[in-house]
C-alpha cells in the first residue's frame, strides 16, 4: 500500500512525514498529476492543496479514474475538501471543517479556500484564506473575544478584498471594529480550519480509518470521456533517462514514421469492430458519407468490400473508445521511446536558441510530412485519407503532431544553419 499527499502551503512534507513517514508527498495536486499516480487497489491519496490559478486545476474524471483503479482519494482542506463535496456521492471522502462547509452549503466559492503562495520544494503562503478567517472569526466569537457585530464586520471587510490581496499585512492595518481584539486571539490561536483539517486527515490515514469501499454503480456505466482518454495518454509514460514520454507522443511518432502503421491499425480496426459492423453495408450510405471517408478516386474503383473497410478504418480516429484501448497496454518500445527523448533533447536545444516550435512555418511542417508519406502530389483528399489510415483525424491534425518530431528529424545542417543565423543577427530565425 502507497499513501500519496499533496500538499503545500497548508501542509509541508516534513509535518506529513512526522505522521506518515513512509508517504510520497507532493506538490499542491495539478491537471494530470493524479493520471500519472498508477494508483490501484490498497492505495490511499489525500489531496490537501492544489493549484488552478497559474495551472489547469485536476478534473473531476481524474479523480473518478483512480476511485475506478480501486485506490481511496480523501479530500480536505482546500482543493481536497472542494474536489470532496463534489465527488463524496461517487465514494470520495471528505474530512474536516472546510469540507462541511461546501457540503452544506454554507460555503460555495472556489475563493474561500484560494491562496497566494510560492513555487517550489517549499511552498510558502503568501495570503489568507478566507475559510481560515471565518472559522477563527467563529472561535473567536464563540470564545468571547469579539462579539456578533464585530465578528461581522471584519468577515464583510475581508471578504470585500480579492483573494489575492487578503494578506497578513492588510490584516494588521485592518480597521473593523473589534479587529485589534481579533488580532491578539489570533495571535494565541494560529491554525486555521485547513491545516487543522489536514492533521486531522493525516491521523485518520495513520490509523487506517480509510477502508476501500465500493465505490458504486456508476463505475460500470459509460463515464470516460473521450477528454479523459486524452489526459490519460497525454500525461502518463514511462520516464525515460530524464524526461517522462507520454503514451501520446509514443503513439503519434509511431503513426507518424512506421511505413507499417497503416497495416497494423487497419487490422487492429477492422478485428475491433467486427461484430458491430456485421450487416453494415456500403450502400446504406449516401453519397456525401461516402465520399467524406473515401477520395473520390477510390469510390469510384473500390469494390463494396474494400470501400466498406477502408471507411470503417478511417472512422476509428483515436477517442474513448479506440481501438485497444480497453486492452492492457504493452510495453514501450525502446528505440521509439529513444527517438521521442532525442526529439523532447532537440527542442529544448532550440528553445534555448530562442526558436519557438509553434511559430515554425505549419507550410514546411506540412510539405516536410508529404514527403515523409510520399504524398507530395497528392490531392487534399488524397492525404486527409492518408492521415485517416493512420488513425489521425486529418491530414493538418498529423502535421501537429509532426511538429514536436520535426527538428530531430532534419539533421544538424538545420542546426548550423539556425544558430549562424541567431549568431549573425542576435534574433531567433522565424
Amino acid at each position: 500500500m502507497t499513501v500519496h499527499v499533496f500538499c503545500g502551503p497548508t501542509l509541508g512534507a516534513a509535518e506529513v512525514r512526522a505522521l506518515l513517514p513512509a508517504a510520497v508527498v507532493h506538490p499542491p495536486i495539478r491537471h494530470g498529476d493524479a493520471l500519472r499516480l498508477d494508483a490501484g487497489p490498497g492505495d490511499r491519496v489525500l489531496i490537501v492543496d492544489g493549484v488552478f490559478h497559474q495551472s489547469a486545476s485536476v478534473r473531476h474524471k481524474e479523480i473518478l479514474a483512480l476511485m475506478g483503479a480501486g485506490a481511496v482519494v480523501v479530500g480536505c482542506s482546500s482543493m481536497g475538501a472542494l474536489r470532496a463535496a463534489e465527488l463524496d456521492v461517487y465514494g470520495m471522502i471528505g474530512v474536516g471543517e472546510v469540507y462541511r462547509s461546501y457540503k452544506d452549503g454554507r460555503t460555495d466559492a472556489d475563493a474561500d479556500v484560494a491562496v497566494t503562495h510560492t513555487q517550489g520544494p517549499e511552498v510558502e503562503q503568501l495570503s489568507i484564506a478566507m475559510a481560515d478567517m471565518e472559522s477563527q472569526l467563529r472561535a473567536a466569537h464563540r470564545a468571547g473575544a469579539i462579539d456578533g457585530a464585530e465578528r461581522a464586520a471584519i468577515a464583510a471587510a475581508l471578504r470585500g478584498v480579492h483573494y489575492t490581496e487578503r494578506s497578513p499585512r492588510l490584516l494588521a492595518r485592518l480597521e473593523a471594529p473589534g479587529s485589534a481584539a481579533f488580532r491578539a486571539w489570533l495571535s494565541e490561536h494560529p491554525d486555521g480550519a485547513k491545516r487543522r483539517d489536514a492533521l486531522t486527515a493525516l491521523r485518520l490515514l495513520a490509523e487506517g480509518a480509510f477502508a476501500p469501499t465500493d465505490p458504486g454503480a456508476w463505475i460500470d456505466r459509460e463515464w470516460r470521456t473521450e477528454h479523459l482518454a486524452e489526459w490519460t495518454d497525454r500525461h502518463t509514460g514511462p520516464v525515460h533517462g530524464t524526461r517522462r514520454i507520454s503514451t501520446l507522443a509514443q503513439r503519434q511518432y509511431r503513426q507518424i514514421f512506421d511505413a507499417d502503421y497503416p497495416q497494423w491499425w487497419r487490422a487492429r480496426v477492422l478485428a475491433w469492430i467486427a461484430d458491430a459492423a456485421d450487416g453494415l453495408r456500403l450502400d446504406d450510405l449516401t453519397a456525401d458519407q461516402r465520399l467524406h471517408w473515401l477520395t473520390p478516386a477510390e469510390n469510384a474503383a473500390l469494390d463494396p468490400g474494400e470501400a466498406l473497410a477502408r471507411l470503417l478504418v478511417r472512422t476509428a480516429a483515436s477517442g474513448p473508445t479506440w481501438p485497444g484501448r480497453d486492452r492492457p497496454a504493452a510495453a514501450p518500445d525502446p528505440a521509439v521511446l529513444d527517438a521521442v527523448a532525442r526529439a523532447y533533447a532537440a527542442n529544448d536545444r532550440a528553445a534555448a536558441l530562442g526558436i519557438d516550435l509553434d511559430r515554425l512555418d505549419t507550410g514546411a511542417v506540412r510539405h516536410y510530412l508529404q514527403q515523409l508519406w510520399r504524398l507530395t502530389d497528392a490531392t487534399p483528399e488524397a492525404r486527409t485519407a492518408a492521415a485517416r489510415d493512420r488513425g489521425f483525424r486529418d491530414f493538418g491534425t498529423a502535421a501537429e503532431a509532426t511538429r514536436q518530431f520535426i527538428l530531430s528529424q532534419l539533421g544538424p545542417n538545420l542546426w548550423n544553419l539556425l544558430h549562424r543565423r541567431r549568431t549573425e543577427t542576435g534574433r531567433p530565425p522565424a
